[in-house]
């Protein structure tokens, strides 16, 4: 057994084969029990059905009901439906291989945008897997990747779509990116705050490209109904999508906080908080959308300095910031959407633990251009030399986010206790705590990328 241990600890190879090994049999040990589990699927199953059978895709639908995404979601889920005609069972394994192909996906472009270095079994060639630089991250994520699994979500195919734009857009390819995420706003509208994003940062290509992509995405299922039955379904969407969500404790957006504690004076969980809804309050609204105007304003002043370019370091972490808000400020925001944050909790885990390793000797060798050692590589480096104040603070903020977000969670505090802590919203105070550590590396990093 000890030489064992001695092994794993001299040949990071080994140690990155393991880490691998460990998160295989996590996923097969969820994706065991997940496959037995109908979860929010068989509602995407349910859609893609109505499309093949020709039948109304909103019929009887309501904010608790079968169908409240756009249009071109249930097209979407066309192929599982197909699917699940020859076996249920089937198209649930698909869906979650696919999602596990998507977590790996994520966590490789994670690792790109805030490192500038590819994921790897060996620091000798990027970011090694069995490293800090993604277990950290890994394990402050871990409850919302598993919530996805958990509930067969169609979240991390969005935040796929977002990352690829953002990498796209980091790369120096504005209009590809910008479309991806008009396309993922088209079938979940969550990104949509990337629109006011690159309208501030007056990128125009990607803007150009968000609402093309967007446009395109929403009007393709013409296809499918005709122009009449299409422009009848996208009315009747927008009238669900203006109507009285669902402020039960699993809704940790900021309206549905504000609601709760606002208008139910909900400030411990009773039964009768499983039925909340929406007031509808104006004053409900006003709070939020002040809320969201202060924030804006924030994060107008802290990037005022450096992030001029989309290569350049303060950029990756603005990307982090606004994926934190398409969460915080959508109507509905279920605990597992919060996985939205990894790219967050990447980049301060990278300010309050990593800082700038120095490249390994032959890094550069057989690398993608883009990840290439570039003339404002100086730049990178010292945009992320932190002082220890700095360093602490946001190390501080980091852990108070992952106490309130995780550790919040019934299997750590028991099922009582973390009933009262989602009736008061801790998952939303966690992921505002990691928005105000995302602000403030973000006002350190533009004092030194100028």
């Amino acid at each position: 057994m000890r030489v064992w241990i001695d092994r794993m600890r001299a040949d990071e190879r080994a140690r990155a084969r393991l880490v691998v090994a460990a998160l295989v049999l996590v996923f097969l040990a969820s994706a065991t029990r997940n496959i037995k589990e109908e979860g929010d699927f068989v509602h995407y199953l349910e859609a893609g059905a109505r499309v093949l059978q020709g039948r109304d895709i909103y019929e009887g639908a309501g904010p608790d009901t079968v169908n409240t995404w756009p249009p071109i979601f249930a097209v979407v889920c066309v192929p599982f439906a197909l699917l699940a005609r020859l076996n249920v069972y089937v198209a649930r394994g698909v869906w979650l291989a696919v999602n596990a192909v998507l977590v790996y996906a994520m966590l490789n472009m994670t690792v790109e945008l805030v490192y500038r270095r590819p994921l790897t079994l060996s620091s000798r060639d990027g970011i090694s897997v069995a490293s800090l630089a993604l277990l950290g991250p890994l394990v402050l994520t871990s409850r919302f990747l598993l919530g996805n699994f958990d509930r067969l979500q169609i979240n991390l195919f969005i935040l796929f779509c977002c990352l690829v734009g953002c990498r796209w857009l980091v790369r120096g390819r504005p209009a590809l990116g910008g479309g991806i995420i008009g396309v993922a706003a088209a079938i979940k509208v969550l990104p949509v705050f990337f629109v006011p994003y690159l309208l501030f940062k007056r990128w125009w290509g990607a803007l150009a490209g968000t609402i093309a992509g967007g446009l395109l995405a929403t009007v393709a299922p013409i296809v499918v109904w005709g122009p009449v039955q299409w422009w009848r379904n996208v009315r009747f969407w927008m009238g669900l999508a203006a109507g009285s969500w669902p402020v039960r404790k699993g809704n940790q957006s900021l309206y549905a906080m504000v609601d709760r504690l606002y208008s139910h004076g909900a400030l411990y969980w009773t039964p009768a908080a499983k039925r909340f809804k929406a007031s509808n309050d104006p004053v409900v609204a006003a709070i939020v959308y002040g809320s969201l105007a202060l924030v804006a304003l924030l994060f107008a002043f802290v990037a005022r300095r450096g992030g001029r370019t989309p290569r350049s370091p303060a950029v990756v972490v603005e990307l982090a910031i606004v994926l934190a808000i398409c969460v915080l400020f959508s109507p509905l925001a279920w605990k597992h959407y919060f996985v939205f944050l990894l790219l967050g909790y990447t980049a301060l885990w990278r300010a309050a633990f990593v800082g700038d390793p120095p490249p390994p000797a032959g890094f550069a060798i057989g690398l993608a251009p883009h990840l290439q050692p570039t003339e404002d590589a100086d730049v990178d480096a010292r945009a992320w030399r932190l002082t220890t104040v700095e360093r602490r603070r946001i190390a501080l903020m980091l852990a108070i986010s992952f106490a309130l977000t995780t550790l919040s969670v019934r299997g750590v505090v028991g099922k009582r206790v973390s009933l009262h802590l989602e009736t008061i919203s801790v998952v939303t105070i966690g992921a505002l705590v990691a928005t105000a550590a995302l602000l403030y590396l973000r006002s350190r990093l533009g004092a030194r990328t100028e």
